[in-house]
């Protein structure tokens, strides 16, 4: 049962509603906004829903917007208009409630106006149809804002209308064959949405195949995506499948798609076209039915404009799926639930988890489960939970900071935060509340300061042994190993110093030691070699 806000002049719906859908609760109807805004301060968020009427026949001067001396046309123009004046009181004093804007065809074209983006209904005077149409809208809406919703991993929603609508969006496109286009800012996790919604929706078995085209050569994009036969270029040493094969059946995603080169984007039209792909230095096709995601910050509509995107293939890659994920800011976060789901995927690193291990050992605890408590007041003492405290002056910190960087930006710092502040209570006795460890706004500070940009000629050289293995991400590691190793030697083993040399900053040791835990690297058996 949901408890649902009607804001009307009459009881034309109220009865429609109270005949078809019995099972929920009625408030109203309120017959203007001042008698609309009482009722939602009176339900203090425990009203799910709000039904709008358009046109309201009452009294002028309760009519938001009117004004003394008004012509008497503007006057009923206002009455005819009067539930989007409403609304925008609505979104105004409560921006995430959803609203659904009912009206007849003939009244308003709802498209045109500020209900653009909300849920709106046109009644046709057939009752059943009218209330079939309705019940789908407000199940489909208060389903969503159920507690029970299922877990979605790694992907934080949020409580937010901005968000719900993307989500509803997205497992839409996910079932269709249409390609999916995600846009929007770097770090708004185009990548988790491409694999643990559109493909985790799709209903596809295949696999999900990623390629981030900003780091393949040029000249190796087409042999990548499309494969290749022995021979068909200098080093193609063997029959090679390309990426769309490897996705048959499932989805593949492709990152910075606006970095394709205009070859591999002639062929990767082909392919969306013909459902076919042609290995290169080969005369056979291929059948392959592929989901394709495809990822960019850029403007592609102004990239076809400069001539450096084919037009055929933005078009093939149809705008009308694009999807833009917000920005951090523009989501209307609850800092503190976001702040919750990001520690408990930080703790999902073995190295942190291990900390909170050590943690519980050294206080005697057999396992402690780590919970984030945010803002004033210190947390009540619960068996078994370890508490990671941010004062309300520190949440002021997180709300006030811009995030350029987003949801990996974000998952970063908390992660750092995690980091230091397990740290800092490891390394002094146990207190009165052992329980709890209260990160310090000092800490958090340290964490948002952007480095100084160092100038030229500041850089050092060092020698490294490059080791092979099995993949590239470990030979870069390997290397990496060494100059930390080489440049923690030459500070001895001054994190501060580190960060002067590596960050130009002595202020961001903790970032340095963070990455230098990351790292495996061993700071005993270093101070041995000092």
């Amino acid at each position: 049962m949901a408890e649902l806000l009607l804001i009307d002049d009459q009881d034309r719906y109220l009865e429609l509603l109270r005949r078809a859908l019995p099972e929920h609760r009625y408030r109203g109807p309120a017959r203007d906004w001042e008698q609309a805004g009482a009722e939602l301060e009176r339900a203090r968020g425990r009203i799910d829903l709000v039904l709008l009427d358009v046109h309201f026949d009452i009294p002028a001067e309760r009519l938001v917007g009117y004004r003394s001396g008004m012509a008497a046309a503007e006057v009923e123009r206002l009455k005819r208009r009067q539930g989007l004046e409403i609304l925008a009181k609505v979104r105004a004093r409560h921006p995430e409630l959803p609203v659904i804007v009912m009206t007849s065809r003939e009244e308003v074209d709802l498209e045109s106006t500020a209900a653009a983006g909300e849920e709106y209904t046109y009644f046709l005077d057939d009752e059943m149809v009218d209330a079939q149409t309705l019940r789908a809208q407000i199940e489909g809406i208060v389903g969503d804002r159920r507690p029970e919703r299922p877990d979605h991993g790694p992907v934080f929603w949020g409580g937010g209308l901005l968000m719900r609508r993307l989500e509803q969006r997205l497992s839409v496109l996910a079932r269709g064959r249409l390609p999916v286009v995600l846009l929007g800012p770097t770090g708004t996790g185009k990548s988790l949405m491409a694999r643990h919604v559109v493909h985790a929706r799709s209903g596809r078995s295949g696999r999900f195949v990623a390629v981030d085209l900003a780091t393949l050569p040029r000249d190796l994009m087409a042999a990548h995506l499309f494969g290749s036969v022995k021979g068909a270029y200098t080093g193609s040493i063997g029959d090679r499948a390309g990426a769309f094969e490897e996705a048959h059946g499932g989805t593949l995603f492709l990152d910075e798609v606006g970095n394709l080169s205009m070859d591999a984007q002639k062929m990767l039209l082909s392919v969306l076209q013909d459902a076919t792909v042609t290995r290169l230095g080969d005369t056979r096709e291929r059948t392959v039915d592929v989901k394709v995601v495809v990822a960019t910050n850029e403007d592609l509509e102004a990239r076809v404009a400069e001539g450096t995107f084919r037009a055929d293939l933005y078009m093939r890659l149809n705008p009308a799926t694009a999807v833009t994920l917000p920005s951090l800011v523009e989501r209307g976060v609850d800092w503190a639930e976001l702040l919750a789901f990001s520690v408990e995927q930080a703790l999902s690193r073995p190295y942190l988890q291990e900390m909170v291990d050590e943690h519980a050992a050294v206080l005697g605890v057999r396992r402690w489960k780590v919970r984030v408590h945010a803002g004033s007041g210190v947390p009540t003492k619960e068996p078994g939970v370890l508490w990671l405290w941010l004062s309300e002056r520190v949440l002021r910190r997180l709300r006030g900071h811009g995030w350029p960087g987003n949801l990996r930006e974000f998952a970063m710092v908390v992660e750092n935060v995690a980091l230091f502040a397990l740290s800092e209570a490891l390394s002094v006795p146990p207190g009165d509340r052992p329980d709890v460890i209260a990160v310090r706004p000092k800490l958090l500070a340290d964490l948002l300061r952007g480095p100084r940009t160092p100038e030229a000629g500041e850089g050092w050289r060092v020698e490294v042994e490059v080791k092979p293995a099995d993949t590239l991400n470990r030979v870069a590691v390997g290397c990496e190993r060494q100059y930390f190793e080489a440049l923690y030697l030459q500070a001895e083993g001054d994190f501060g110093k580190m960060a002067a040399r590596l960050l130009g900053d002595d202020g961001l040791g903790r970032k340095v030691q963070l990455r230098f835990n990351q790292l495996g690297l061993k700071v005993r058996e270093l101070k041995e070699r000092l």
